[in-house]
């Protein structure tokens, strides 16, 4: 894979800023701490408007995927990015348990007040008839936090049916995301197209066999999710991700490693670099808790769906708009840039205006249009994330052979407890589509050239069983 480009997260004005601040005080690459910010941003805008593009209005809310291994700092980038409404969230819960403790001191009340209601015709009716709210059990209060760490989809529509229609899923272990329940091969579809369904903001209907059917409207969710090389190698090249549109919809970041060259040094250089970083993040951390206690607008019909605003394109922003339209459209031609990669490429365009809007947002919660400068900053990040999923994707043809053996590997080097390993072995217990003589003797070669496995001599004893062709496996040392 090519090296990453750089990334010109000066575009985004404003957000540059606390992009900047995170970057040096975590040492971790800019692309990271960009992830965070605008997942942070789109999370606090994305329920006050929606915004146009091209053909119609479509939310706000971002969906971001970040690739860094171990030891890169993803966790600490998303720390600093989401301080403020982790404040918030936690002021909200401890008042929301005081809320709660009421509700339920309220509905016990009303459920004595109902036993002890005489059931005969003649009694006289001492509350006003025309009150809407006369002999109604009390509403429990809505759950107020923002971030979520951990969802199933199916938690998620809980989540949204009894809390604030605004959330954002945030999770530095993303790996259990694709590979826990959520993602296992029985409910991934289900979960991917939920997801897809949020981000464009469509109506979601839920029945189950214990309740009534729901209908889920007016919400909004965010989504950034980081994973390890590993289990990214399995996620892009996973067919049904991307024949469903999952990916389609994620703003992806795989940067360049960091680590070992990430020095403490107490000059005064870049201690005042470190000072001017906080007053960055100080100063991000204000607004974001200025975004967070705005009224969200509504609908008046209901307690929790929102009404959100539209936001106009201006004229000078949509001429930069349809220009970049007719680029990204000539590029997904067959033999052009975005051949394989067309899913994507159909919605850059959106996700350009999505970018502008969340930035206009954050500058000004009034804002009613997006100017020629807020799309053209959205149009250069976009172009940015179509050069690095193009390098993620190496040319958008995921390489099926490599996905193929970094699974094999995982299980031969987590799943497999010998030193040894063969053929035979990996055919009888190894990953139930990889059992294929050709398809597992491609694997193995990969491995070897890549020095996983290392072919011995002579015979030993596998599985129960005399072996004169195998391989010791080569595993990664643990940290002292």
């Amino acid at each position: 894979m090519r090296e990453a480009d750089p990334v010109p997260w000066q575009a985004l004005g404003s957000l540059a800023d606390p992009i900047e601040g995170i970057s040096i005080l975590t040492q971790a690459p800019a692309a990271i701490a960009m992830q965070s910010v605008l997942t942070v941003v789109s999370t606090v805008t994305q329920g006050l408007a929606d915004v146009e593009t091209l053909h119609l209005h479509v939310p706000l809310c971002l969906f971001a995927l970040t690739i860094a291994q171990s030891g890169e700092r993803k966790s600490a980038c998303d720390a600093l990015a989401t301080a403020a409404i982790n404040k918030v969230d936690q002021e909200r819960e401890r008042q929301y348990r005081l809320n709660r403790q009421v509700f339920e001191a309220d509905f016990l009340a009303f459920q004595k007040g109902q036993r002890r209601k005489p059931n005969r015709d003649f009694d006289v009716i001492e509350a006003d008839p025309h009150d809407p709210n006369a002999d109604l059990a009390p509403e429990p209060p809505l759950v107020p936090t923002l971030l979520i760490n951990d969802a199933t989809i199916e938690g998620l529509h809980r989540r949204l049916e009894t809390g604030t229609p605004s959330v954002a899923v945030m999770t530095d272990e993303g790996g259990q995301f694709f590979g826990g329940h959520s993602m296992k091969r029985d409910n991934a579809l289900k979960t991917a197209a939920g997801f897809s369904k949020l981000w464009d903001g469509s109506s979601i209907s839920k029945s189950r066999a214990s309740s009534e059917p729901s209908v889920l409207q007016g919400k909004r969710v965010s989504l950034h999710l980081m994973i390890q090389p590993g289990v990214a190698q399995t996620v892009v090249g996973d067919p049904m991700m991307k024949d469903q549109g999952f990916l389609s919809r994620i703003l992806m970041a795989w940067p360049d490693s960091k680590i070992g060259t990430r020095q403490i040094t107490k000059d005064p250089a870049r201690i005042a670099k470190e000072i001017k970083a906080r007053a960055m993040l100080a100063a991000f951390d204000a607004r974001i808790t200025e975004l967070v206690h705005l009224d969200l607008p509504i609908h008046p019909d209901t307690s929790a769906d929102l009404d959100p605003r539209q936001i106009k394109l201006s004229d000078p922003a949509r001429e930069l708009l349809v220009e970049f339209y007719n680029r990204v459209e000539h590029a997904s031609n067959k033999g052009e840039a975005f051949e394989y990669m067309t899913g994507f490429a159909a919605k850059a365009p959106e996700m350009a205006v999505r970018i502008a809007g969340v930035q206009s947002l954050f500058a000004d919660e009034h804002a009613t249009e997006i100017t020629e400068g807020m799309m053209a900053n959205g149009i250069a990040m976009m172009e940015w994330y179509l050069s690095e999923m193009l390098r993620v994707t190496d040319t958008g043809r995921p390489n099926e052979e490599l996905c193929a053996a970094e699974e094999l590997r995982q299980w031969v080097v987590n799943r497999w407890g010998d030193e040894f390993i063969d053929k035979r072995t990996m055919m009888k217990n190894g990953p139930g589509h990889l059992r294929d003589g050709n398809t597992l003797h491609v694997c193995i070669k990969k491995l070897e050239e890549h020095g996983w496995l290392v072919r011995e001599t002579g015979v030993q004893v596998i599985n129960g069983a005399n072996s004169r062709t195998y391989w010791r496996i080569v595993r990664p040392r643990k940290a002292a």
